[in-house]
This record gives structure tokens, C-alpha cells and sequence, in this order.
């Protein structure tokens, strides 16, 4: 039923970054994981806007529609967003997807936006045992996503303009963009028939497993303990 997208970069409607030459590891852990989507319009006056993600294996279910998010709108939110250890704290809540009209978006934002961020935060019990891992999409107008710092999929629309070595700028597309449709199916926690569509994309992912706890995450815990213990 999906439509399976494992190329090289820039060569299809969705690219497997990991796949890459010279693209940074994605490892993934037991806890601590991100996820983080980037959506964007096809231009300023666009008449809808949808980013819904399913992360799954073959063990399991880890991101899907409908879970509690991270958001912000039309912003610079300083750099590092795309990473685990990224503060947003100051970010608005809510559930995914994040977007406006059609009625397949958990929150709606109001019409008129350029680029939303939502930003996931799991577990993956047993991630040490999984071997397979896949990003599911269902998007209008394009996407970029980030799986613990790592780009994992970009959206052939800003493939030319989303980099594994910076982080996009949020008006990318103000100049505008290739329109791509969403299958505009009734919001869930989750809808399952969105994830049964022809028309959803996946990317598989080359990972490795980096352990208990995210890297990024780990090195911010043991510097905020190092801290308490020279306060001491």
C-alpha cells in the first residue's frame, strides 16, 4: 500500500538521507529519542498545511499521529532545533499533526503560515534489537525530517534547499515551492486508514543502536550534574 522511496539524494519525490555519502550515523536508544519534522508551504498564500509522521518497525509503533508535540510557527528558534538536547521549553503544545484547513490537523494554527516545527520526544523499549526502522509522511506542501540529529528525509520540493550540514532557514519557500497534496483525511490518534493510503511515503533508515540514552542527552544531563556537584 505505501509507495517505498530508498534512493540517492535529490532523485525522488522523498530521499533517505541516511543513505548518503558522508551523512553523520543515525543511531537510535532506549530512551531519550527526537524526532523533529519541519513543514513547509508552497508559499505564503497557500490554502492548506499538514505534516503527520508515523516512525514504526517491525517491533513496534514509536511516533504517530495524534501524540503530544513540541510546535512553533514562522520563527527562527535559534540554532540546534534539530537536536536531541534542544530547549523547547518556550515552544506551544499540543498533538500531532500541526497545520491549518482540511480538517486533518490535531491543532490548527490559522491560515496564512510559511513553516511549522513539530518536535517529538520518545522511547524505543528493546531499540537494541530492531532491525528495521521506517518513516512514514503524509504532508502538504513539503518536509524535511530529523531523527536525533540526523536528517532522514527531505521532500524532493526542498531537496535543493534543506542541507544534512545546516538547519533550513524558516522562510525557505517564501519565494515559493512545488505543491504536494496530503490525503486530506480526517484527523486521528491516529486515523489508520491515513497510513493505509497509496499515497503515503516512507523512508527506510540505516541506523545504528548508540545505547540507553540519547548522546545529546546524556552529555547535557552529566554537564547539569557536574554543576550541581562543584555548587555542593
Amino acid at each position: 500500500m505505501y509507495r517505498k522511496v530508498i534512493v540517492s539524494l535529490g532523485l525522488a519525490l522523498v530521499v533517505s538521507a541516511t543513505a548518503s555519502a558522508g551523512v553523520q550515523t543515525l543511531k537510535i536508544y532506549d530512551s531519550g529519542n527526537v524526532l523533529v519534522g519541519s513543514n513547509f508551504n508552497d508559499g505564503p498564500g497557500s490554502s492548506d498545511m499538514t505534516l503527520i509522521m508515523r516512525l514504526q518497525s517491525s517491533a513496534g509503533i514509536y511516533v504517530d499521529e495524534g501524540d503530544a508535540v513540541t510546535y512553533d510557527v514562522d520563527s527562527d528558534p535559534g540554532a540546534g532545533w534539530t537536536e536531541v538536547n534542544y530547549d523547547d521549553s518556550g515552544w506551544e503544545t499540543g498533538n500531532s499533526g500541526v497545520g491549518f484547513a482540511d480538517s486533518d490537523d490535531n491543532v490548527d494554527v490559522g491560515s496564512g503560515k510559511l513553516r511549522i516545527i513539530t518536535r517529538h520526544t520518545f522511547d524505543i523499549s528493546g531499540a537494541g534489537t530492531i532491525t528495521n526502522l521506517e518513516l512514514l509522511a503524509d504532508y502538504d506542501d513539503q518536509y524535511a525530517a530529523w531523527l536525533n540529529g540526523v536528517l532522514i528525509a527531505v521532500s524532493a520540493g526542498v531537496a535543493d534547499l534543506v542541507s544534512a550540514n545546516a538547519e533550513p532557514a524558516w522562510d525557505i519557500t517564501a519565494g515559493g515551492s512545488p505543491n504536494h497534496g496530503s490525503t486530506e483525511m480526517a484527523a486521528g490518534s491516529p486515523n489508520e486508514a491515513r497510513w493505509a493510503d497509496g499515497s503515503i511515503e516512507v523512508t527506510d533508515l540505516a541506523f545504528e543502536y548508540g545505547g540507553a540514552v540519547g548522546v545529546e542527552a546524556r552529555g547535557k544531563l552529566a554537564t547539569a550534574w557536574g554543576a550541581m556537584k562543584a555548587a555542593r
